[in-house]
């Protein structure tokens, strides 16, 4: 009776231990405190139903400053961009093991998107995950860019990159930007240039508008909206718009000046309504095909990001233009 009841309590010790083992261990079997084991927290690239544009990465509070992270009083314009690269250098003086480290931050950072030889054929870009090549860091251009640009891009973003300021401290984007000149580049270590190469624009906005518009009159541009009439301002309609606008064009767009791309104000005077949603729906076509396209992105140097907008949202943004004094 004894041997029965010690066989049968080693039975069920083996089996326990059998079914709360597993191979996966992703899964190691039973747990008996779940809240412990499986995090309540949303993971950092997972929809959010908390914010209004469903992001869970969050940058930090306007206004405030990162323990540990240097502030940076520039803004995320061209001229402060080619300002950076005048006056802005690395205070530290840097070594081969800077190098050595700025490679080990670059393919944590960049080289998704820049690839790892930096001709800006990454992963996202060659797996059409990412439908607008990134730059090319041994282009003339980028060959030609101090490294304060560099810093100032990496710092606040650019065009359709984003602001990598909140994510990188100071130290690291030296470093990166290090192993850029230096090794993809091939730059002496620890050049202290500017540029020069001049590529602000050479035509006031005022003479680029009366030119395009005088080259291209009633451009519809090219995507779904063929024709659109327009009827009194729809207010809610344009509150709508504004809030739409705020949460996906403002990396780009300033209201009422100039930012990385051109501002809204005064739009409804140069372009059609037609083209204005078209360009807000069908960027892509419109910078391959449509001539004013062309002639915006030569000028502001950045492609417009498909922001994947529905004809309803891109109405009311539409609407919200129309509000802007």
């Amino acid at each position: 009776m004894k041997n029965d009841l010690r066989n049968t309590i080693i039975l069920l010790f083996f089996i326990s231990i059998f079914i709360s083992c597993d191979r996966n261990r992703n899964h190691p079997g039973h747990s008996y405190f779940p809240d412990m084991a499986d995090s309540r927290a949303y993971e950092s690239y997972t929809a959010n139903p908390n914010f209004a544009d469903s992001s869970s990465a969050r940058l930090p509070v306007k206004g405030t400053i990162p323990r540990g992270i240097t502030p940076f009083n520039f803004e995320k314009t061209l001229e402060d961009r080619a300002l950076a690269g005048q006056i802005f250098f690395n205070p530290e003086k840097m070594k081969l093991k800077d190098v050595k480290e700025g490679k080990k931050l670059y393919k944590i950072y960049c080289y998704n998107c820049h690839g790892l030889k930096g001709n800006g054929m990454g992963y996202l870009f060659t797996s059409d995950r990412f439908t607008y090549q990134p730059a090319s860091l041994i282009s003339d251009k980028m060959m030609n860019a101090p490294r304060g640009e560099f810093y100032h891009v990496i710092t606040l973003g650019y065009g359709i990159m984003g602001a990598h300021g909140s994510q990188i401290t100071p130290d690291d984007r030296w470093k990166i930007i290090e192993y850029i000149k230096v090794k993809l580049q091939g730059k002496k270590l620890g050049e202290k240039t500017v540029s020069v190469v001049d590529d602000s624009p050479k035509e006031s906005n005022a003479d680029f508008e009366a030119r395009i518009m005088k080259a291209y009159p009633n451009q519809k541009g090219f995507g779904p909206v063929k024709s659109l009439k327009l009827g009194a301002i729809n207010n809610q309609m344009a509150e709508e718009g504004q809030k739409i606008y705020k949460r996906m064009c403002t990396s780009c767009h300033k209201p009422t000046k100039r930012y990385i791309g051109p501002a809204p104000k005064g739009i409804m005077d140069r372009r059609t309504p037609e083209w204005i949603m078209n360009m807000i729906l069908n960027p892509e076509e419109m910078v391959a095909k449509d001539p004013i396209a062309k002639e915006l992105l030569g000028r502001y140097l950045s492609p417009m990001a498909d922001q994947n907008l529905t004809e309803e949202e891109a109405r009311k943004v539409l609407e919200y233009f129309r509000t802007i004094k």
